[in-house]
């Protein structure tokens, strides 16, 4: 495999010249680099923002913090295929109203309500109006870890699929 490496190494010199050839090193570091991504807590409580934000210290995740329906559409406006973390009264509101207003604002967003308890039960509802998971608290970071990590692979797609390939014409997979 080295030797590989080095005649396309060679290759790449004599075509491009000795200044534009990366070195290996920092081509497996760019490679390797997660790219910093930030979430949104639409949460009024100020111990879901420090305690996440102590969760996700030293990982790719950095935590901006809505306090508001205004501050909230405008994190949407400015980020492509957003991961929100909803409380489940943010803005003293049930949170099926909270879901079905923060999938109006952004459609290709990851949204999670974060909860006291969560179920099976939660979860399905959550689910069938719009959300993509449910976070329970006390956060542990592993949860917090796994669930961003998940939602940000699977930004932009609808969530749920909101039609099956058969109602749009097309074959089942």
């Amino acid at each position: 495999m080295n030797s590989v490496v080095s005649v396309v190494r060679n290759w790449l010199h004599s075509v491009l010249g000795e200044d534009t050839v990366p070195s290996r090193r920092t081509a497996v570091e760019i490679g390797q680099a997660p790219a910093q991504m930030t979430i949104l807590l639409a949460s009024e409580r100020d111990d879901d923002h420090q305690t996440l934000q102590a969760l996700l210290h030293n990982t790719r995740w950095t935590v901006a913090r809505a306090l508001s329906w205004g501050d909230a559409a405008s994190f949407c406006g400015r980020v492509i295929k957003p991961v929100i973390l909803v409380d489940r009264y943010f803005q003293g509101s049930d949170w099926r109203f909270t879901l079905s207003s923060m999938v109006n604002l952004e459609s290709n967003s990851c949204l999670i309500l974060l909860s006291d308890v969560s179920d099976q039960y939660l979860w399905n509802e959550v689910v069938q109006h719009g959300g993509f998971d449910v976070l329970a608290r006390p956060f542990q970071r592993s949860d917090v870890l796994r669930i961003l990590e998940f939602a940000q692979r699977h930004c932009g797609n609808p969530w749920p699929p909101l039609h099956s390939p058969q109602e749009n014409g097309g074959s089942p997979a």
